[in-house]
């Protein structure tokens, strides 16, 4: 039956306005984000900290009250990063120290590169800024006042550095104590959240915060572990290699590997141009060999060791997320574009595909939520096949309960 053609137009601008008070909603919400900016980056880092010291505490806490294991969480966490500190600081000094004497010849050694490349396409390359004329530019006594007009229009954006330290300070200084008190109240603020909720949709709402958390606290804490597996072998095998700068190469590939598809890249692009610049070509090859074979490590038998519990997220739309993500907010937005889509994932797709297509809890959770089993080459052979690891905790997750009414669906159990 037609709805009259007053009812049409009055839903038609009903749709239209909502639209639009949404949108102008949006864009004030945004606004008001672009102006409280500086504190996003702590929130961030602190959201980081809580999953990677959430597990440390909750092990603590079978034997201690909440607020002390927390504590003991963070002693670990310092000693930890003490040791690394400890070890990693002078080889680094050292390092660096070398790169800086060693820059000017390897700037020469680029230009030279560049001047027999030129010559093999057949043009006419003569560079004249060389590392010795830069030197000696800079040494002129009659070019201060040009690098002193230089240093002053560098001036003029001292507002932005300062900015800038200040983030990173309030990342320093914030970032833990947010994270303090996010582990100290994380269990009240969880009831909190479904205490609020409406009755007939408390059971949802904690089986699709129970999916979010599991996902989203197993990207961080597998990014991180990935990271640091993958930046220990950059730097052994570059060691091996006696590639120079070994270490800031392999450190530079562990920490870009927390932005997908970026590490192995970036480390052995940068081996290979270092090592070319050395005149080693065949270690040129050998280096890009090892991070290819790292990279196929990474992918077939780290991660899936690591990462049991991932989001379907096609390369394509992880891509596109890191790109929006660095237009909106440059490394911080890389850093969440993809935990943030994929918490997007899971909410809207269970909404949609139990609203819309009719799905129980546990098949929109299994359309969306992969469960990655260990490879077969690990799994041991003792009268039968068994599994390195139990996934049994993360199937009661997925598994709704009998109590699963506010879906809307009943659970499909075949």
């Amino acid at each position: 039956m037609d709805f009259p053609v007053s009812n049409r137009l009055r839903r038609v601008s009903l749709i239209v306005w909502s639209t639009i008070g949404s949108l102008i909603l949006a864009g004030m919400l945004l606004w008001f984000m672009g102006q409280v900016r500086v504190i996003w980056l702590p929130l961030v880092f602190a959201f980081g900290l809580t999953v990677i010291l959430d597990p440390v505490a909750r092990v603590f806490q079978r034997m201690v009250p909440r607020v002390i294991a927390v504590v003991l969480a963070y002693v670990v966490l310092g000693l930890v990063l003490a040791g690394i500190v400890s070890i990693l600081v002078p080889l680094v000094d050292e390092q660096v120290t070398q790169f800086g004497d060693r820059l000017p010849a390897l700037y020469d050694q680029a230009l030279a590169w560049l001047v027999e490349t030129a010559r093999a396409l057949g043009i006419d390359f003569r560079p004249e800024l060389t590392a010795a004329v830069i030197q000696e530019w800079l040494a002129d006594p009659a070019n201060q006042d040009t690098i002193s007009g230089f240093l002053d229009g560098f001036g003029t954006g001292a507002g932005r550095v300062l900015r800038g330290v200040a983030e990173i300070v309030s990342v320093l200084l914030l970032a833990p104590v947010f994270a303090f008190y996010l582990l100290v109240d994380l269990d009240r603020m969880k009831r909190l959240i479904v205490d609020l909720t409406p009755p007939r949709l408390r059971d949802e709402v904690r089986f699709v915060g129970q999916n979010l958390g599991a996902a989203l606290g197993g990207f961080v804490r597998g990014q991180l572990i990935v990271a640091l597996i993958v930046g220990i072998l950059s730097s052994i095998a570059l060691n091996l290699l006696d590639v120079p700068f070994w270490l800031i190469i392999g450190l530079a590939a562990g920490l870009l590997n927390m932005v997908p598809f970026v590490g192995p890249f970036f480390g052995g692009a940068l081996a290979v141009l270092v090592t070319l610049l050395e005149g080693k070509p065949t270690t040129a090859l050998l280096a890009a060999g090892s991070f290819l074979l790292i990279q196929q490590i990474d992918n077939h038998l780290i991660t899936p060791l690591i990462q049991r519990t991932r989001v379907r997220l096609s390369p394509l739309v992880i891509v596109l997320a890191l790109l929006v993500g660095g237009t909106i907010a440059g490394l911080l937005g890389v850093l969440v574009a993809v935990p943030t889509l994929a918490g997007f994932r899971i909410v809207l797709g269970h909404l949609w595909r139990t609203r819309v297509l009719g799905e129980s809890w546990y098949e929109a959770s299994e359309a969306m939520i992969e469960l990655t089993p260990p490879p077969d080459r690990l799994k041991r052979r003792k009268g039968e096949q068994t599994r390195l690891f139990d996934t049994t905790e993360i199937d009661a997750i997925n598994q709704p309960s009998t109590s699963d009414v506010g879906a809307g669906t009943e659970p499909n159990h075949e």
